[in-house]
C-alpha cells in the first residue's frame, strides 16, 4: 500500500479508537479528541478532482492516435481524440498512457472539430507511472480565452512526438514549489 493510504487508515482506525473509548468511558473528552480526527484524515484523502486519467480501452469515447509523415519529415504528431466534454477542464491535470497509442488508424475529417495544440510547456512526467504522461489543463484553458470556441467544444488535442520523446530523455525533478528550499 502506498504512503498516502497508510495515513488515511491509521487516522480512521484512531477516530474509531476515540470514539469507543468515549463510549466506554462516558468521557467527552475523547469524544472532543475524537472530533478532530476527521480534520486529521483530510491531508491523506485521495486528490479526485485535480487528476484525470485517459484509458482509451475501456471506453470509445477517447483514443490516442499516433499520426506519421509521409514526407519523412519530423512532424509526427500523436492526437488525442475525444467526445465533448469528456475532458474535465476544471481539473488540473490529464494523464495519458503512451502505450496506449494507436498507429495506422483512418480519421476520418470533421468540419466541426475544435483542436487544441499542446505545446512541450505544458507537458510533464507522472511522478510515479512509467510512460504516463501530463497535460495541463490550465495552461491549455488560458491558451483558448482569445480563440473563437471555448473549451466546451474541444474534441481533439494534438502533440508533437518530439516533444514527447524530450519530456521522456530528461530525468531531472521537477523543480521546487513556491516556498520550499533545495538544497545543494
Amino acid at each position: 500500500m502506498k504512503p498516502k493510504y497508510w495515513g488515511l487508515l491509521a487516522t480512521l482506525l484512531l477516530f474509531l479508537i476515540f470514539i469507543v473509548l468515549s463510549l466506554k468511558f462516558e468521557s467527552t473528552t475523547y469524544l472532543y479528541v475524537a472530533s478532530v480526527c476527521p480534520i486529521l484524515v483530510v491531508p491523506f484523502l485521495p486528490d479526485i478532482r485535480s487528476n484525470q486519467y485517459i484509458k482509451p480501452k475501456g471506453n470509445g469515447a477517447v483514443r490516442l492516435i499516433s499520426m506519421e509523415n509521409k514526407d519523412g519529415g519530423d512532424t509526427d504528431f500523436l492526437v488525442i481524440l475525444f467526445e465533448p466534454g469528456y475532458v474535465k477542464w476544471n481539473g488540473g491535470k490529464l494523464f495519458f498512457n503512451l502505450s496506449d497509442n494507436m498507429k495506422d488508424v483512418y480519421v476520418k475529417p470533421d468540419p466541426f472539430a475544435a483542436t487544441l495544440t499542446v505545446l512541450k510547456y505544458d507537458l510533464f512526467k507522472h511522478r510515479r507511472k512509467k510512460h504516463w504522461i501530463g497535460i495541463s489543463l490550465s495552461q491549455l484553458q488560458q491558451r483558448t480565452e482569445q480563440l473563437s470556441y471555448t473549451t466546451n467544444e474541444v474534441n481533439r488535442l494534438i502533440i508533437r512526438t518530439s516533444d514527447i520523446e524530450e519530456l521522456l530523455q530528461t530525468n531531472f525533478k521537477q523543480p521546487a514549489s513556491v516556498g520550499q528550499q533545495v538544497g545543494a
